[in-house]
């Protein structure tokens, strides 16, 4: 479980984030969206978990198992290159891709930083083996084996940001932080996507955090909704709360009822 206690982060006279305390990944694989206006600090958040940022104040809590034992290890100071080896991964806004490389080979280099290993005549091993067949399963998981051999700045934008996220996922995540995986996506592409990041997500019982603005996608896919508004938890629960609670809406969309 990931758990985020009392995570405060100030800008100056902003406070971006105050007091937030949440837990992710009670039940392996849950996908919980993020969602609030804009300013409500969802970035901030997300960005303090992976340690971009670092708290004014709070902490960032990973609880793992050992010989039937629940173990709490305190991540906040750590460097955010160290927690994606503690199970914490995550993918951008704007899609970070090799652009001159195919698709294949994108994938084939975030696997081969898992496994610490390069790509050249004298470290060619028994171990590449193990290294591309993950790399074709990762293609298939996420619909990208038909353009395996495409050049990244030839691809529709759907396509790159499935990219984006398999290359986040060669790197073995327990917990994937996505921030708006549908940005930039053409309307009719958006449930394709996030369908592919579920699906995925799913086989792997990764727990995956969304930050997400469209609310057909949230209630078509979260297991758990977070509203975060003026940098705290205003709520919390069954994304059916968008349909069923007014105040909840207001906040969301303005609307009064």
């Amino acid at each position: 479980m990931l758990e985020a206690r009392n995570l405060r982060k100030e800008f100056g006279e902003l406070r971006a984030t105050d007091d937030v305390s949440l837990a992710f990944g009670e039940t392996p694989g849950e996908m919980v969206f993020i969602v609030g206006p804009n300013g409500a600090g969802k970035t901030t958040l997300v960005n303090l978990l992976t340690g971009l940022f670092e708290p004014d104040r709070g902490s960032v809590v990973v609880h793992t198992e050992e010989n039937g034992t629940t173990v709490e290890e305190d991540i906040t100071g750590m460097a955010p290159e160290d927690r994606v080896e503690a199970g914490l991964v995550r993918s951008f806004q704007i899609v970070h891709v090799f652009e001159e490389m195919t698709v294949r080979e994108n994938v084939r280099t975030a696997a081969l930083s898992r496994y610490d290993k390069t790509l050249s005549m004298r470290t060619l091993d028994d171990g590449h083996a193990e290294v591309e067949g993950d790399v074709d399963d990762l293609l298939a998981r996420f619909r990208l084996e038909d353009i395996a051999d495409e050049v990244a700045e030839t691809l529709p934008h759907g396509d790159r940001k499935l990219l984006d996220v398999a290359m986040a996922f060669a790197l073995d995540p327990r917990y994937l932080l996505l921030d708006e995986p549908t940005s930039g996506v053409a309307t009719r592409e958006k449930e394709y996507v996030i369908e592919t990041i579920v699906e995925a997500s799913d086989a792997e019982e990764v727990t995956t955090v969304t930050i997400e603005h469209d609310m057909d996608l949230v209630k078509n896919y979260a297991d758990r909704l977070v509203v975060l508004h003026e940098g705290r938890v205003f709520r919390e629960g069954d994304p059916d709360l968008l349909e069923n609670d007014p105040e909840l809406r207001q906040v969301l969309l303005g609307v009064d009822e």
